[in-house]
């Protein structure tokens, strides 16, 4: 999985869940908030996937 997926799934799923700051969510598919909670949160998550036995 890329970071831009990462990045994707997070701002699609802020969206979802009822997210209209189009700025923001600009910024999270840029890469501007690589170092905000959400995507700490989705990176720790592919890592232990990554890492979970099959």
């Amino acid at each position: 999985m890329k970071i831009e997926d990462i990045r994707g799934a997070v701002a699609d799923s802020l969206e979802v869940r009822g997210l209209n700051n189009r700025t923001f969510l600009r910024e999270i598919r840029n890469g501007k908030r690589d170092d905000g909670p959400y995507m700490i949160g989705a990176l720790a998550c592919v890592a232990l996937n990554k890492t979970a036995p099959a």
